[in-house]
């Protein structure tokens, strides 16, 4: 009875750490005459390095930017492809606006496009980025970033997911390779959904409509909110020093503006160190069918720290053209509450040290939150 041979042999490893890389096809190649020397047209040669090297030089403002970010992970990898993201404009050539573009950065998106250096392209990433969307008709927003700078592809989507950023890049670089007059593959999905769109917009095709009526926007409103009741310490203070009787169910309590700076301090000593929000706004005279004369009110809110904190509200009201006094000498918050509330509704306050504009353009003129004020005001050029 023969004995069978239980030993194992080991596999021969050889040793190639110290070989260059050779490719498979290259020794193919030179076996074959005449191949050893390959000719190519320069253009596209640079438009293959071109194609497969797109450096993005991201414009993310707002929540699309996060799905930019995610299509760099693992899941999807812009890598693969040769795109890798710059900071700077100067070493990229693919810019990603990705977000909603406002009348104040659209100076700045333009200065960084100008940065780029050529060839370079644009993608519109989001329904932000292409149209303003939901903002499109809102006095700080640039209704669609093909408004102050060429746009090669568009994105749709609230927001687009990583993938449909990829799929993106890859028609960019069908586009790419199509200025060197080489036809560009077409994709029968994307072709297919294309079709189909087409004939659900000619299907549901309403030519005979009216187009630019304005129609009437019915809001209802909101259900009343009681007014959270103050803290026993803070009606006293109102009470026994500044003579303050009424107490609305649906409001804080009306302060002169005289004595205003002097309750705001008066409650700093007593306790409530957090400056909560200063709120701005214009009231209209004839406002909800009421005969009620013009007049603005600034809201501001106080919070004690510690167990067990109480929060201080109060109202003053203003005449057109008044101002009221600034608490910036108490609480460091109010520099840039009291400049937003200036900036968009034009209420003026005294002793600010740098009272100018902190979300709009130095030469924007007027105030969008006044009741009078047109939401799609232009502003030129941006919009």
């Amino acid at each position: 009875m023969a004995v069978s041979d239980t030993r194992r042999v080991l596999p021969v490893v050889r040793d190639e750490s110290a070989l260059p890389y050779e490719h498979p096809l290259y020794r193919s190649l030179l076996g074959v005459p005449g191949l050893s020397v390959a000719t190519a047209v320069l253009d596209q040669l640079l438009e293959w390095g071109a194609r497969n090297s797109l450096w993005v030089f991201p414009m993310a403002t707002s929540c699309c930017g996060i799905e930019l970010m995610s299509a760099a992970a693992s899941r999807v990898d812009l890598d693969r492809m040769g795109t890798i993201v710059r900071a700077t404009p100067r070493q990229a050539d693919v810019m990603v606006i990705a977000g909603t573009i406002t009348t104040k950065m659209a100076p700045r998106v333009k200065a960084l496009w100008d940065q780029m250096p050529e060839p370079k392209w644009a993608v519109a990433m989001g329904s932000c980025a292409i149209s303003g969307d939901f903002y499109r008709n809102l006095y700080p927003v640039v209704p669609g970033i093909d408004t102050i700078l060429p746009v090669d592809v568009y994105i749709p989507g609230c927001p687009p997911n990583p993938e449909a950023l990829m799929h993106g890049l890859l028609r960019l670089q069908e586009k790419i390779k199509a200025r060197t007059g080489a036809p560009a593959p077409r994709d029968p999905v994307l072709a297919a959904a294309q079709l189909a769109a087409a004939i659900a917009v000619s299907s549901n095709d309403r030519s005979d409509e009216p187009v630019g009526e304005e129609q009437e926007l019915l809001v209802q409103a909101p259900d009343e909110v009681p007014f959270t009741e103050i803290a026993s310490d803070y009606d006293t203070i109102l009470r026994e020093q500044f003579a303050v009787g009424e107490f609305p169910a649906d409001g804080a309590p009306i302060i002169p503006a005289a004595r205003h700076h002097e309750l705001a301090r008066t409650l700093r000593a007593s306790g409530y160190r957090q400056l909560v929000y200063i709120v701005a706004t214009h009231c209209k005279a004839k406002a909800l069918g009421k005969t009620s004369p013009e007049r603005y009110e600034v809201a501001y809110g106080l919070r004690s720290l510690g167990k067990g904190s109480n929060v201080a509200s109060w109202r003053v009201q203003l005449e057109p053209g008044a101002s009221v006094p600034s608490l910036v000498g108490l609480f460091a918050g109010a520099d840039f509450q009291e400049r937003e509330q200036f900036d968009l509704v034009g209420v003026r306050f005294d002793g600010h040290p740098d009272l100018r504009r902190i979300m709009l353009a130095d030469d924007y003129e007027g105030h969008p939150l006044h009741k009078d004020f047109p939401a799609d005001a232009p502003c030129a050029p941006w919009r």
